[in-house]
């Protein structure tokens, strides 16, 4: 750390930090209500995204939970007024805007604005919980807990493995106990075995947790007895479709999952993209034929695309390649060849707001992605000519 300089008057840099930080917060206040107003007349719509947040991740720059967290602020600072012009003053920062959102009233903003002026957000966090935990309990809460249930894993800038999520409080009490109880297994088994940590951590009691969960999810997968472990296949959908509906000869033939309900051509198409197919051939309706299970992307040519695309092709989109779907650039039902340079990773998300023509995907001629919305907006180009179509030999 470098040592202050002499002739730096560091009450006066105090000072102008606290004066730029306040600056930084009053123009987001004003970025923040032109987006929520962006939002209302659906500025975003007709370019496949799934909200205006994500219009914000794809153009701004700001990370998914970043974009969330100024969206919800940008509606909540325009619903409450004084909240709003705390925000555009430089009194509160959007962060602090975040907390507030879910349990201010109109009613009462005064009280809880000048509380959050005065209060660090650690503060203010603490007293936003307590305010949610006094609101009444019943089955209204009830509901909204189970409706609200999710959990989020990511990796972050550093390579750590991250875990976000809520749960209804009886359900995440039942996670608690069974992470104690790992971690209780897991000092008995260091104690038995005189194990040493070769790797202290700097918060032993939150490492001890992390350790414990680490048992917990290793043991339902490697832990099992192998007479306890099941012998049936994955689960899988089955879906009936006419080849015409995939080459898009005939948009009204049918489709529909098994012993269930039809699906739409843009869905259809979509599976057709990345799936496994069993052909049948018929005569006058009666099944005279059935072929082998094949499936559209081989195994090891789709962890080729995972590798290469790493997250979702869609620009913006942080989903990892592994959790995508492989889309065929030239659909294999329309003559397209399945082949690395004719796929890409692609979020199921906006896999189906591509078939459902939200959005267009067109590969230059340098191999790259170019994304246009319906309406005709460039949304961006993804760089790297991946895509490159290669020349064919001249016949003889």
């Amino acid at each position: 750390m470098m040592a202050p300089q002499p002739d730096v008057d560091l009450d006066a840099l105090e000072e102008r930090i606290r004066e730029r930080a306040a600056a930084i917060h009053a123009q987001t206040a004003e970025l923040a209500r032109d987006l929520a107003l962006f939002d209302e007349l659906d500025g975003w719509r007709g370019t496949g995204m799934r909200d205006c947040a994500d219009w914000v991740t794809c153009h701004l720059g700001y990370n998914p939970q970043n974009a969330k967290a100024l969206m919800v602020a940008a509606h909540f600072a325009r619903e409450l007024p004084e909240v709003g012009e705390a925000f555009s003053a430089g009194e509160l920062s959007v962060d602090k805007v975040r907390l507030l959102a879910p349990v201010v009233a109109p009613d009462d903003q005064g009280g809880w604005v000048r509380m959050a002026v005065d209060s660090s957000p650690a503060e203010l966090a603490r007293r936003c919980r307590e305010a949610r935990s006094a609101e009444r309990v019943g089955p209204e809460r009830d509901r909204a807990h189970r409706a609200q249930r999710r959990l989020h894993t990511w990796y972050d800038e550093e390579n750590f493995f991250r875990i976000s999520g809520a749960l209804p409080p009886d359900e995440g009490a039942m996670i608690q106990i069974a992470i104690d109880t790992a971690g209780r297994r897991l000092d008995a088994l260091r104690s038995d075995h005189h194990l040493v940590d070769l790797d202290p951590a700097d918060d032993p009691i939150h490492a001890r947790k992390a350790d414990a969960l680490v048992l917990l999810c290793t043991e339902a997968v490697l832990g099992a007895p192998r007479a306890d472990r099941t012998s049936s296949p994955p689960v899988q959908m089955v879906v009936h479709v006419d080849y015409d509906v995939l080459s898009g000869a005939n948009p009204n033939g049918r489709g529909h999952i098994e012993d269930g309900p039809a699906l739409s051509t843009p869905t259809l198409r979509r599976l057709g993209c990345d799936s496994t197919v069993k052909t049948l051939i018929e005569r006058d309706g009666v099944p005279i034929a059935v072929g082998r299970e094949k499936p559209t992307v081989p195994p090891a040519l789709k962890l080729k695309v995972q590798c290469r695309d790493g997250i979702c092709v869609y620009p913006g989109c942080p989903r990892p390649a592994t959790r995508c779907e492989a889309h065929h650039l030239h659909h294999w039902a329309d003559g397209g060849p399945t082949v690395l340079w004719n796929l890409a990773a692609m979020c199921k998300g906006h896999h189906t707001r591509h078939h459902d023509g939200e959005f267009d995907l067109h590969r230059t001629p340098e191999g790259d992605l170019r994304f246009v919305g319906r309406d005709g907006k460039e949304v961006g180009t993804v760089t790297g000519g991946h895509w490159k179509r290669p020349r064919t030999r001249a016949g003889p």
